[in-house]
Protein backbone atom coordinates (compact mmCIF):
# COMPACT_ATOMS: atom_id res chain seq x y z
CA UNK A 1 0.00 0.00 0.00
CA UNK A 2 1.73 2.98 -1.02
CA UNK A 3 0.58 4.82 1.79
CA UNK A 4 2.43 3.06 3.97
CA UNK A 5 5.57 3.12 2.01
CA UNK A 6 8.37 3.80 4.09
CA UNK A 7 11.17 2.62 2.12
CA UNK A 8 12.41 6.29 1.51
CA UNK A 9 12.64 6.73 5.08
CA UNK A 10 14.30 3.56 5.22
CA UNK A 11 16.86 4.81 2.13
CA UNK A 12 17.36 7.81 4.09
CA UNK A 13 18.60 6.42 7.05
CA UNK A 14 20.85 3.68 5.39
CA UNK A 15 22.42 6.65 3.69
CA UNK A 16 23.41 8.55 6.51
CA UNK A 17 25.06 5.37 7.61
CA UNK A 18 26.62 4.69 4.18
CA UNK A 19 27.54 8.00 3.35
CA UNK A 20 29.63 8.74 6.68
CA UNK A 21 32.04 5.45 5.91
CA UNK A 22 32.50 7.13 1.92
CA UNK A 23 33.39 10.29 4.10
CA UNK A 24 35.50 8.53 7.26
CA UNK A 25 37.78 7.30 4.40
CA UNK A 26 38.51 10.70 3.64
CA UNK A 27 40.06 11.51 6.53
CA UNK A 28 42.17 7.49 7.43
CA UNK A 29 46.07 8.51 8.07
CA UNK A 30 45.01 12.03 8.65
CA UNK A 31 44.72 13.92 11.89
CA UNK A 32 44.88 11.51 15.07
CA UNK A 33 41.88 11.66 17.18
CA UNK A 34 39.34 12.24 14.65
CA UNK A 35 35.36 10.57 15.43
CA UNK A 36 32.34 9.84 13.18
CA UNK A 37 29.15 10.20 15.23
CA UNK A 38 25.58 8.87 13.32
CA UNK A 39 22.78 11.04 14.73
CA UNK A 40 24.74 12.24 17.63
CA UNK A 41 25.49 16.07 17.08
CA UNK A 42 24.24 15.56 13.48
CA UNK A 43 22.68 13.38 10.99
CA UNK A 44 26.47 12.98 10.35
CA UNK A 45 28.84 14.69 12.90
CA UNK A 46 33.54 14.75 12.86
CA UNK A 47 34.81 15.39 16.11
CA UNK A 48 38.20 16.44 16.62
CA UNK A 49 39.29 15.32 20.43
CA UNK A 50 35.57 15.52 21.00
CA UNK A 51 35.11 18.95 19.51
CA UNK A 52 33.13 18.58 16.66
CA UNK A 53 34.71 20.47 13.47
CA UNK A 54 32.09 19.43 10.79
CA UNK A 55 28.27 18.69 10.91
CA UNK A 56 26.10 17.08 8.08
CA UNK A 57 22.15 17.15 7.25
CA UNK A 58 21.57 14.58 4.47
CA UNK A 59 19.06 14.28 2.39
CA UNK A 60 18.40 11.39 0.19
CA UNK A 61 15.93 11.54 -2.42
CA UNK A 62 15.78 8.56 -5.14
CA UNK A 63 14.73 11.11 -7.90
CA UNK A 64 17.36 13.44 -8.35
CA UNK A 65 14.95 16.60 -8.95
CA UNK A 66 15.81 20.31 -9.35
CA UNK A 67 13.82 20.79 -5.56
CA UNK A 68 16.25 23.33 -3.43
CA UNK A 69 14.13 26.10 -4.52
CA UNK A 70 14.40 28.64 -1.69
CA UNK A 71 11.50 27.83 -0.02
CA UNK A 72 12.33 24.27 -0.27
CA UNK A 73 11.20 21.93 2.48
CA UNK A 74 14.43 20.25 2.75
CA UNK A 75 16.37 23.62 3.34
CA UNK A 76 14.48 25.26 6.04
CA UNK A 77 14.55 22.49 7.70
CA UNK A 78 17.61 22.13 7.94
CA UNK A 79 18.59 25.94 8.46
CA UNK A 80 15.82 25.58 11.44
CA UNK A 81 18.40 22.81 13.17
CA UNK A 82 21.52 24.79 12.35
CA UNK A 83 19.63 28.21 13.39
CA UNK A 84 19.20 26.69 16.71
CA UNK A 85 22.31 25.98 17.44
CA UNK A 86 23.96 28.99 16.77
CA UNK A 87 21.41 30.92 19.13
CA UNK A 88 22.54 28.26 21.86
CA UNK A 89 26.01 29.00 21.51
CA UNK A 90 26.81 31.77 18.79
CA UNK A 91 30.68 31.21 18.64
CA UNK A 92 30.26 27.62 17.08
CA UNK A 93 29.27 28.88 13.39
CA UNK A 94 33.24 30.01 13.84
CA UNK A 95 34.47 26.48 14.81
CA UNK A 96 32.03 24.56 12.59
CA UNK A 97 31.78 23.70 8.95
CA UNK A 98 27.76 23.41 8.50
CA UNK A 99 27.35 20.47 5.45
CA UNK A 100 24.00 20.02 3.26
CA UNK A 101 24.59 17.10 1.58
CA UNK A 102 21.53 16.17 -1.11
CA UNK A 103 21.22 13.78 -3.93
CA UNK A 104 18.79 16.71 -5.26
CA UNK A 105 20.29 19.98 -7.42
CA UNK A 106 19.91 23.23 -6.46
CA UNK A 107 18.52 25.82 -9.41
CA UNK A 108 21.17 28.29 -10.85
CA UNK A 109 20.56 31.59 -9.23
CA UNK A 110 19.24 30.04 -6.02
CA UNK A 111 20.56 30.67 -2.27
CA UNK A 112 21.54 26.91 -1.80
CA UNK A 113 23.52 27.35 -5.56
CA UNK A 114 25.21 30.39 -4.06
CA UNK A 115 25.97 28.09 -0.69
CA UNK A 116 28.28 25.80 -2.80
CA UNK A 117 31.75 25.73 -1.86
CA UNK A 118 34.35 28.08 -3.42
CA UNK A 119 35.43 26.27 -6.66
CA UNK A 120 38.87 28.15 -6.70
CA UNK A 121 39.74 29.65 -10.60
CA UNK A 122 36.28 28.71 -11.37
CA UNK A 123 34.34 30.85 -13.87
CA UNK A 124 30.84 31.78 -13.65
CA UNK A 125 28.46 31.48 -10.32
CA UNK A 126 30.59 31.74 -7.21
CA UNK A 127 29.99 31.55 -3.73
CA UNK A 128 27.96 34.02 -2.21
CA UNK A 129 26.83 33.86 1.50
CA UNK A 130 25.68 37.55 1.99
CA UNK A 131 23.63 37.59 -1.12
CA UNK A 132 21.97 34.03 0.20
CA UNK A 133 21.44 35.37 3.39
CA UNK A 134 19.27 38.14 1.86
CA UNK A 135 17.21 35.71 -0.59
CA UNK A 136 16.17 33.69 2.60
CA UNK A 137 15.40 36.32 4.67
CA UNK A 138 12.90 37.87 1.98
CA UNK A 139 11.23 34.30 1.95
CA UNK A 140 11.32 33.83 5.44
CA UNK A 141 9.46 36.69 5.90
CA UNK A 142 6.66 36.72 3.01
CA UNK A 143 6.19 32.65 2.53
CA UNK A 144 2.86 31.22 4.05
CA UNK A 145 3.75 27.92 4.17
CA UNK A 146 2.06 26.58 7.56
CA UNK A 147 4.59 23.27 8.08
CA UNK A 148 7.85 25.84 7.64
CA UNK A 149 6.55 28.62 10.06
CA UNK A 150 8.27 27.51 12.73
CA UNK A 151 12.26 27.02 10.78
CA UNK A 152 11.55 30.33 9.45
CA UNK A 153 11.00 31.92 13.29
CA UNK A 154 13.99 30.05 14.41
CA UNK A 155 16.39 32.07 11.36
CA UNK A 156 14.72 35.47 11.78
CA UNK A 157 15.64 35.02 15.80
CA UNK A 158 18.73 35.56 14.77
CA UNK A 159 20.40 38.21 14.31
CA UNK A 160 21.79 39.73 10.78
CA UNK A 161 25.30 38.87 12.06
CA UNK A 162 24.68 36.21 13.07
CA UNK A 163 22.86 34.67 9.74
CA UNK A 164 25.42 35.81 8.09
CA UNK A 165 27.99 34.22 10.18
CA UNK A 166 25.88 30.95 10.20
CA UNK A 167 25.67 30.90 6.16
CA UNK A 168 29.32 31.45 5.97
CA UNK A 169 29.75 28.46 7.21
CA UNK A 170 27.30 26.55 5.56
CA UNK A 171 28.46 24.60 2.00
CA UNK A 172 25.61 23.21 0.02
CA UNK A 173 26.75 20.04 -1.56
CA UNK A 174 24.40 19.29 -4.18
CA UNK A 175 23.86 16.16 -6.66
CA UNK A 176 25.67 14.02 -4.38
CA UNK A 177 25.60 9.84 -5.54
CA UNK A 178 23.03 8.34 -4.16
CA UNK A 179 22.85 5.47 -1.69
CA UNK A 180 23.32 2.96 -4.40
CA UNK A 181 26.22 5.00 -6.08
CA UNK A 182 28.13 5.50 -2.90
CA UNK A 183 28.95 1.63 -3.77
CA UNK A 184 31.32 3.19 -6.74
CA UNK A 185 32.86 6.14 -4.08
CA UNK A 186 33.45 3.84 -1.52
CA UNK A 187 35.22 1.53 -3.98
CA UNK A 188 37.00 4.46 -5.60
CA UNK A 189 38.40 5.16 -1.56
CA UNK A 190 39.82 1.28 -1.88
CA UNK A 191 40.97 0.67 -5.57
CA UNK A 192 44.77 1.82 -4.33
CA UNK A 193 44.85 -0.63 -1.48
CA UNK A 194 43.32 -4.05 -3.13
CA UNK A 195 44.67 -5.92 -6.25
CA UNK A 196 43.31 -5.51 -9.72
CA UNK A 197 39.66 -7.06 -9.70
CA UNK A 198 39.23 -7.57 -6.16
CA UNK A 199 38.11 -3.84 -4.83
CA UNK A 200 34.05 -4.73 -4.39
CA UNK A 201 35.42 -7.79 -2.21
CA UNK A 202 37.33 -5.49 -0.65
CA UNK A 203 34.54 -2.89 -0.17
CA UNK A 204 31.97 -6.03 0.76
CA UNK A 205 34.36 -7.20 3.49
CA UNK A 206 34.78 -3.46 5.09
CA UNK A 207 30.94 -3.11 5.22
CA UNK A 208 30.70 -6.28 6.49
CA UNK A 209 32.83 -4.27 9.63
CA UNK A 210 30.74 -1.73 9.44
CA UNK A 211 27.07 -1.76 9.30
CA UNK A 212 27.53 -4.06 12.70
CA UNK A 213 29.55 -1.32 14.04
CA UNK A 214 27.49 1.33 13.29
CA UNK A 215 24.55 -0.71 15.16
CA UNK A 216 26.45 -0.73 17.92
CA UNK A 217 27.15 3.32 18.76
CA UNK A 218 23.11 4.10 18.22
CA UNK A 219 22.85 1.55 20.91
CA UNK A 220 21.74 2.94 24.09
CA UNK A 221 24.93 3.60 26.77
CA UNK A 222 27.39 3.59 23.80
CA UNK A 223 30.05 5.85 23.50
CA UNK A 224 28.15 6.77 19.98
CA UNK A 225 31.05 7.43 18.12
CA UNK A 226 33.62 5.08 15.83
CA UNK A 227 36.91 6.18 15.85
CA UNK A 228 39.08 6.83 12.63
CA UNK A 229 41.61 4.74 14.18
CA UNK A 230 39.40 1.79 14.11
CA UNK A 231 38.76 2.02 10.49
CA UNK A 232 42.41 2.42 9.71
CA UNK A 233 42.94 -0.94 11.39
CA UNK A 234 40.45 -2.50 9.97
CA UNK A 235 41.84 -1.37 6.25
CA UNK A 236 45.37 -2.56 7.42
CA UNK A 237 43.67 -5.88 8.28
CA UNK A 238 42.23 -6.28 4.75
CA UNK A 239 45.41 -5.24 2.90
CA UNK A 240 46.87 -7.81 4.44
CA UNK A 241 44.18 -10.44 3.76
CA UNK A 242 44.94 -8.77 0.03
CA UNK A 243 48.66 -9.52 0.17
CA UNK A 244 49.74 -11.05 -3.38
CA UNK A 245 50.19 -14.71 -1.63
CA UNK A 246 47.30 -14.34 1.28
CA UNK A 247 43.82 -16.29 0.14
CA UNK A 248 40.41 -15.07 1.43
CA UNK A 249 38.09 -17.84 2.84
CA UNK A 250 34.77 -17.02 1.83
CA UNK A 251 33.10 -20.28 1.92
CA UNK A 252 34.39 -21.55 5.76
CA UNK A 253 31.27 -21.01 7.40
CA UNK A 254 29.03 -21.51 5.05
CA UNK A 255 26.32 -24.31 5.29
CA UNK A 256 25.49 -26.70 2.53
CA UNK A 257 21.96 -26.14 1.33
CA UNK A 258 19.23 -29.48 2.24
CA UNK A 259 19.16 -30.33 -2.07
CA UNK A 260 22.96 -30.94 -1.90
CA UNK A 261 23.43 -32.69 1.61
CA UNK A 262 20.57 -35.15 0.45
CA UNK A 263 22.46 -35.58 -3.18
CA UNK A 264 25.73 -36.62 -1.87
CA UNK A 265 24.29 -39.43 -0.19
CA UNK A 266 24.63 -41.12 -3.57
CA UNK A 267 28.55 -40.16 -3.40
CA UNK A 268 31.35 -42.52 -3.37
CA UNK A 269 33.16 -40.25 -0.28
CA UNK A 270 30.02 -41.26 1.58
CA UNK A 271 30.17 -44.54 0.70
CA UNK A 272 33.90 -44.67 1.80
CA UNK A 273 32.88 -43.33 5.30
CA UNK A 274 30.34 -45.78 5.58
CA UNK A 275 32.59 -48.87 4.96
CA UNK A 276 34.34 -47.80 7.80
CA UNK A 277 31.11 -47.40 10.13
CA UNK A 278 31.39 -44.01 10.69
CA UNK A 279 28.58 -42.49 12.10
CA UNK A 280 25.58 -39.96 11.01
CA UNK A 281 26.81 -36.92 12.88
CA UNK A 282 30.33 -37.41 10.94
CA UNK A 283 28.97 -38.11 7.60
CA UNK A 284 27.37 -34.81 7.98
CA UNK A 285 30.33 -33.26 8.74
CA UNK A 286 31.71 -34.73 6.18
CA UNK A 287 29.38 -33.60 3.39
CA UNK A 288 29.40 -29.74 4.56
CA UNK A 289 33.41 -29.98 4.85
CA UNK A 290 33.17 -31.49 1.00
CA UNK A 291 30.71 -28.58 -0.04
CA UNK A 292 32.83 -25.93 1.71
CA UNK A 293 35.90 -27.14 0.06
CA UNK A 294 34.64 -27.57 -3.45
CA UNK A 295 32.96 -24.19 -3.23
CA UNK A 296 36.28 -22.23 -2.20
CA UNK A 297 38.35 -24.22 -4.71
CA UNK A 298 36.27 -23.56 -7.55
CA UNK A 299 36.02 -19.64 -6.46
CA UNK A 300 39.68 -19.59 -6.20
CA UNK A 301 40.06 -21.13 -9.68
CA UNK A 302 37.21 -19.30 -11.15
CA UNK A 303 38.55 -16.19 -9.91
CA UNK A 304 41.78 -16.71 -10.94
CA UNK A 305 43.53 -16.47 -7.28
CA UNK A 306 45.51 -20.03 -8.08
CA UNK A 307 46.77 -21.71 -10.23
CA UNK A 308 45.10 -25.96 -11.39
CA UNK A 309 49.26 -26.60 -10.73
CA UNK A 310 48.65 -24.90 -7.03
CA UNK A 311 45.94 -27.44 -6.45
CA UNK A 312 47.78 -30.38 -7.51
CA UNK A 313 50.84 -29.53 -5.60
CA UNK A 314 48.34 -29.49 -2.56
CA UNK A 315 46.72 -32.75 -3.58
CA UNK A 316 50.12 -34.29 -3.99
CA UNK A 317 50.95 -33.39 -0.61
CA UNK A 318 47.40 -34.83 1.20
CA UNK A 319 47.74 -38.33 -0.82
CA UNK A 320 51.46 -38.41 0.29
CA UNK A 321 50.61 -38.07 3.61
CA UNK A 322 47.53 -40.57 3.45
CA UNK A 323 49.85 -42.96 1.64
CA UNK A 324 52.19 -43.41 4.51
CA UNK A 325 49.32 -44.34 7.15
CA UNK A 326 47.50 -46.15 4.86
CA UNK A 327 50.14 -48.28 3.77
CA UNK A 328 51.08 -49.36 7.98
CA UNK A 329 47.46 -50.26 8.13
CA UNK A 330 47.80 -51.73 5.44
CA UNK A 331 50.68 -53.99 6.56
CA UNK A 332 49.09 -54.39 9.62
CA UNK A 333 45.87 -56.05 8.59
CA UNK A 334 46.87 -57.68 5.61
CA UNK A 335 45.41 -61.34 7.15
CA UNK A 336 42.30 -59.58 8.09
CA UNK A 337 38.96 -60.14 6.19
CA UNK A 338 37.01 -57.60 4.54
CA UNK A 339 34.38 -57.66 6.78
CA UNK A 340 37.04 -57.94 9.66
CA UNK A 341 35.49 -55.27 12.63
CA UNK A 342 39.67 -54.80 13.24
CA UNK A 343 39.57 -53.51 9.35
CA UNK A 344 36.97 -51.23 10.23
CA UNK A 345 38.84 -49.78 13.62
CA UNK A 346 41.83 -49.36 11.59
CA UNK A 347 40.46 -47.53 8.77
CA UNK A 348 38.54 -45.24 11.37
CA UNK A 349 42.06 -44.63 12.92
CA UNK A 350 42.45 -43.35 9.99
CA UNK A 351 40.08 -41.03 8.61
CA UNK A 352 40.48 -39.72 12.46
CA UNK A 353 43.68 -38.34 11.59
CA UNK A 354 41.97 -36.08 8.96
CA UNK A 355 39.59 -35.30 11.01
CA UNK A 356 41.38 -34.16 13.88
CA UNK A 357 45.25 -33.98 13.34
CA UNK A 358 45.74 -33.53 9.14
CA UNK A 359 46.20 -29.35 8.41
CA UNK A 360 48.49 -28.51 5.51
CA UNK A 361 49.25 -25.25 4.01
CA UNK A 362 47.68 -24.46 1.54
CA UNK A 363 50.05 -21.04 0.53
CA UNK A 364 50.02 -19.23 3.87
CA UNK A 365 47.03 -20.12 4.90
CA UNK A 366 45.78 -23.61 7.27
CA UNK A 367 41.98 -23.82 6.86
CA UNK A 368 40.32 -27.02 8.58
CA UNK A 369 37.61 -27.18 5.94
CA UNK A 370 39.90 -27.10 3.17
CA UNK A 371 41.87 -30.21 4.25
CA UNK A 372 39.63 -31.86 5.55
CA UNK A 373 37.22 -31.28 2.39
CA UNK A 374 39.65 -31.74 0.35
CA UNK A 375 40.28 -35.33 1.31
CA UNK A 376 36.64 -35.85 0.59
CA UNK A 377 37.12 -34.64 -2.80
CA UNK A 378 39.89 -36.93 -3.52
CA UNK A 379 37.79 -39.85 -1.03
CA UNK A 380 35.09 -39.24 -3.56
CA UNK A 381 37.58 -40.13 -6.94
CA UNK A 382 38.65 -43.01 -4.70
CA UNK A 383 42.64 -41.25 -5.22
CA UNK A 384 42.24 -41.88 -1.48
CA UNK A 385 40.45 -44.46 1.36
CA UNK A 386 39.78 -45.54 4.67
CA UNK A 387 39.30 -49.06 3.93
CA UNK A 388 42.13 -51.52 3.22
CA UNK A 389 39.53 -52.87 0.20
CA UNK A 390 38.25 -49.22 -0.35
CA UNK A 391 38.84 -49.79 -4.30
CA UNK A 392 36.55 -52.99 -4.27
CA UNK A 393 33.72 -52.08 -1.66
CA UNK A 394 33.27 -48.67 -3.41
CA UNK A 395 34.62 -48.74 -6.79
CA UNK A 396 31.23 -49.88 -8.32
CA UNK A 397 28.76 -47.07 -9.15
CA UNK A 398 28.36 -43.76 -6.81
CA UNK A 399 29.69 -40.48 -8.57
Amino acid sequence: MPDFDASASAAGYLYQARLALALSLRHVNGTPGIEVSIEQLDDVAFESNGTPFELLQTKHRIARAAGLTDASPDIWKTLRIWSTAVRAAPNVASRVRFQFVTTGVAPDGSAASLLRPAMPGASGQNRDPEKAAEMLTEVANSSRNADLQAAFRAFLDLTPEMRSSLLSSVEVLDGQPTLQDLTNVIEESLRLMTPRGRVAEAREILEGWWWPRVCSILAPGSHGRIAISELETRLDEIREMFRRDALIATFENAEPPDADIAEYEGFRFVAQLRAVGIGSARIWAAKRDFYRAFCQRSQWLREHLVLDGEVRLFEGRLIEEWEARFNVMCDEHGHCLPCDTALQAAGQKVYRWVEQEARFPFRTVTFRFLNVGSYQILSNELRVGWHRDYLSLCGDGGT
